[in-house]
C-alpha cells in the first residue's frame, strides 16, 4: 500500500507542472505554478526568518566587524535624535553627523565609523521624528512593524498571497537587516499606482508622500502626465510641497539651504567615490556595473544615460498607449530602477510585486521555461547579485532590464489581446 505524504504530492505535482509546461497546457497548470511559487515562498520566508534571528542575536553570520545591526535605521534614529536634542544643525554636515553618531552609539559600533551621513531630504526627517522617542532597537522594531503594516494595509488587503511572497522575498530580508524604508515605499508606490482611475485624488496623495524618496519619485509624475492622470497628478505635486512647506515650518529656511548645500557635496567626486567604495558590492544600477567592470567613469556615466533614456521612454509609451491598464505600474517599477543612478540590493523590493504580478498574468497565457528560470533568478538576485558583483562579476542590470522588457510586452499583448512574447521559447 502506498502512503500518500505531503511530500509525495508535492513530488506529484511538480511532474504535472512540467509536463505541462513543455506541452503547453499551461491553462490547466495555472494553479499549480501558483502554489508550487507559493510553497517556494513560504520556504524562502522562513529562511530569511532563520537568518534574521541569527543575525540579530550576535550569531554565525554576523561576519567582519564592519557588520552592524540595522545600520541605515542607526542613521533615521541619530536624525531624529540630533533634532530633539537641539542639534539640528549637525544633521547635514557629514564630519560633526558621524562624530554625534560615535558618540552616541558606542556600544553598537564595534569599531568608530566613518563615514555614515543623513541624505534624505528634510521631508523624511519630519516623518520619522516619532522614533526618536523609543530606545534604538524599540524604535527600530516599530518602525519595521508599521512600514510592514502600512504595505499590508495598502497593497496586501487586495492580494494576501502576493504580499505574503513580496514581505518573504530576499529583498525584504536585506530591507529588515539594514533597517530601511522599502516597505513603506512599496506600500506607497503601488498602493497609490492602484488607486489611480478608482480614486485620483487619494492615489496623488499617496505618490505625493513618496516624494521623500526622490530617486524612486522622479519618473511619476513622468507617468501621470504621460498617463492623463491630471487629478491625480495635481494632488501629488501638492502633496510633496505642502510636506516640504510643514518640514520648512517645522526645521527652518537654513535647514532647507544647508540640505542642498549637502546634495552638492555629495555630488562631488571624492565623497562618489568614497560612497561607491563602501557600497559598491550591493548597487545594482548600470552606472555600478560598469564601474565594477572596470570602465572609465565618463563611459560608465554615458551608458547608465542610454539605460535611463530607455527606461524614460518605456515608461512614457507604456502610460500614453494604454492609459488604463494595471500592467503599466511594473513598467514604471523597471523604468524607475533603470533610471536612477544610486540604488542598492533592497531598493529590488521594488520589483517585487510587479514580478508577482507579470508571472501570474504570465502562467495564465503561456510560460516558457526559461522564462520561469528568469523569474527564479530574478527573485534570489538581491542576494547572489552582491556575490557576483564581489567577484566583479554584476549582473544586477541584466535582471532589471530584462523585466523592463517583460513587463513591456506584456502590457502589450494584454491591451491588444494577444498572448506576450518572450524570446526564449526553449
Amino acid at each position: 500500500m502506498r502512503i500518500d505524504t505531503p511530500m509525495r504530492r508535492w513530488m506529484h505535482q511538480a511532474g504535472h507542472v512540467a509536463r505541462a509546461i513543455y506541452s503547453g497546457r499551461t491553462a490547466n497548470s495555472g494553479r499549480l505554478l501558483l502554489g508550487v511559487a507559493a510553497a517556494f515562498c513560504t520556504i524562502v520566508g522562513i529562511y530569511d526568518v532563520l537568518t534574521i534571528t541569527l543575525f540579530l542575536s550576535g550569531g554565525p553570520l554576523i561576519g567582519p566587524q564592519r557588520w552592524v545591526l540595522f545600520p541605515d535605521f542607526l542613521v533615521f534614529h541619530a536624525a531624529a535624535r540630533a533634532f530633539f536634542e537641539g542639534n539640528l544643525s549637525i544633521i547635514y554636515d557629514f564630519s560633526a553627523f558621524v562624530a554625534y553618531e560615535n558618540r552616541i552609539y558606542v556600544d553598537r559600533f564595534p569599531s568608530p565609523v566613518g563615514f555614515r551621513p543623513f541624505l534624505y531630504p528634510p521631508v523624511w526627517l519630519l516623518l520619522i521624528l516619532p522614533v526618536a522617542l523609543l530606545g534604538v532597537a524599540a524604535a527600530y522594531g516599530a518602525f519595521m512593524a508599521a512600514t510592514a503594516a502600512i504595505s499590508y494595509v495598502l497593497i496586501g488587503r487586495s492580494d494576501i498571497y502576493g504580499w505574503l511572497a513580496v514581505i518573504t522575498s530576499p529583498a525584504a530580508l536585506w530591507t529588515m537587516i539594514s533597517g530601511q524604508n522599502a516597505f513603506l515605499t512599496i506600500g506607497l508606490f503601488y498602493g497609490g499606482m492602484g488607486l489611480l482611475t478608482r480614486s485620483p485624488a487619494a492615489a496623488g496623495i499617496l505618490l505625493g508622500i513618496l516624494s521623500y524618496k526622490p530617486q524612486l519619485w522622479i519618473l511619476v509624475p513622468v507617468a501621470l502626465v504621460a498617463g492623463r492622470h491630471w487629478k491625480a497628478l495635481a494632488f501629488a505635486i501638492g502633496t510633496a510641497l505642502g510636506l516640504s512647506l510643514l518640514s520648512l515650518l517645522v526645521f527652518g529656511f537654513d535647514f532647507w539651504i544647508r540640505f542642498f548645500e549637502m546634495t552638492r557635496e555629495a555630488s562631488s567626486p571624492e565623497i562618489v567615490n568614497m560612497m561607491f567604495r563602501d557600497v559598491s558590492i550591493y548597487m545594482t544600477t548600470i552606472l555600478a556595473a560598469a564601474r565594477i567592470l572596470g570602465v572609465p567613469p565618463d563611459v560608465a556615466g554615458v551608458l547608465h544615460v542610454v539605460g535611463a533614456l530607455a527606461g524614460c521612454a518605456l515608461v512614457w509609451f507604456g502610460f500614453r498607449r494604454y492609459p488604463h491598464s494595471d500592467e503599466r505600474t511594473a513598467v514604471l517599477a523597471a523604468g524607475t530602477l533603470l533610471l536612477t543612478p544610486y540604488l542598492v540590493n533592497y531598493d529590488m523590493l521594488l520589483l517585487m510585486p510587479a514580478a508577482i504580478a507579470i508571472f501570474r498574468r504570465r502562467v495564465t497565457s503561456r510560460i516558457y521555461p526559461l522564462e520561469l528560470l528568469f523569474f527564479f533568478c530574478l527573485w534570489l538576485v538581491p542576494n547572489v547579485g552582491v556575490r557576483f558583483n564581489i567577484y566583479q562579476m554584476p549582473i544586477f542590470p541584466i535582471f532589471v532590464v530584462g523585466f523592463a522588457y517583460l513587463a513591456f510586452v506584456t502590457l502589450r499583448g494584454m491591451n491588444q489581446g494577444t498572448s506576450p512574447c518572450w524570446p526564449f521559447k526553449a
